[in-house]
């Protein structure tokens, strides 16, 4: 225990909070988690302790400052309804490293798509994140967002944000956590390109913007099988308006989907994601265009995770 105390018997149950042991000398105890340091077992496969992230040490000569990496990628085939023909490639991936207090974790997608021989996409997005953990549930997150385009006149969007997060289950298998952040958005025109160049006295945009972002997944047995449903993604807010002829409204990119577990590293998954970005332009009072664009994409993946 973090008290220095030790207890010896047997481990009835292991839940989410608590342990219960039940002791050769009196009835079974009931103990938090939190107050546990460490345990062992008379057996070859020793649990380790848990970091406040929700997963087990590494095996370390200092545990307390022990390191634990885990990532994943994933291979996307997307199926749109169209009548033109597509070819399109997304692929995804991400990695995790944890200790007690700290979590970095860097996630990146490549997309590339053609319609009937013609780009219409082709485009990179790196979001590395920096987690400190206070306790348990409540941590403060520092992130960099950014989105390259090679073909859009907006050819990059890059965004800093800083907010609080609160994880309500700390376990290996399942995740459920929410992070509202505020920051600065950041817009980047080409010159040459740029057609809209009247409605700012800059290329360069910043947007003061508010989100909120979810990540949740949870394992669930089906037909004795193993399943994991999971649903990750962003609201942003937009907080000010630097041209009165454009508005930035609100954005959200957000997936919900179910993955399949062949073994403990190979997976297939199915998804839904929306892409939304509402926004228009004020030619006057009773002229609206809108700019926004609105897309479903409903994706088959074939990963990996370790």
């Amino acid at each position: 225990m973090h008290n220095g105390d030790r207890l010896t018997g047997t481990i009835e149950e292991i839940g989410d909070d608590e342990v219960t042991i039940s002791l050769p000398y009196s009835q079974a105890l009931t103990v938090r988690r939190d107050a546990i340091k460490r345990w062992r077992l008379d057996k070859q496969e020793q649990p380790k302790p848990l970091t406040k992230t929700g997963i087990p040490l590494l095996d370390s000569p200092d545990e307390l400052n022990a390191w634990l990496w885990t990532g994943t990628s994933d291979l996307n085939v997307k199926l749109k309804e169209s009548d033109k023909k597509t070819n399109n490639v997304n692929l995804k991936a991400s990695t995790e490293v944890a200790n007690l207090d700290w979590r970095y974790s860097l996630d990146g997608e490549y997309i590339y798509e053609t319609s009937n021989s013609v780009t219409d996409s082709h485009e990179y997005k790196l979001s590395p994140k920096l987690d400190f953990f206070f306790d348990a549930n409540w941590f403060l997150r520092s992130s960099i967002d950014a989105d390259y385009d090679m073909i859009e006149t907006n050819y990059l969007n890059l965004s800093y944000a800083s907010g609080p997060g609160y994880r309500f289950w700390n376990d290996k298998r399942r995740r459920l956590e929410l992070v509202g952040q505020l920051g600065l958005q950041r817009a980047y025109f080409t010159p040459e390109k740029w057609v809209y160049s009247d409605l700012f006295d800059e290329r360069i945009i910043n947007y003061p913007v508010a989100s909120l972002g979810w990540d949740y997944r949870q394992p669930i047995s089906l037909w004795q099988q193993r399943f994991e449903l999971f649903s990750k993604g962003n609201y942003e807010k937009f907080l000010d308006q630097p041209s009165p002829y454009l508005t930035r409204n609100q954005t959200i990119n957000g997936n919900l989907g179910l993955r399949y577990y062949f073994n403990d590293h190979l997976r297939l998954s199915w998804s839904s994601e929306l892409s939304w970005d509402d926004s228009w332009l004020d030619h006057s009072q009773e002229d609206l265009e809108g700019l926004g664009d609105k897309e479903w994409r409903h994706t088959i993946t074939l990963g990996a995770s370790f």
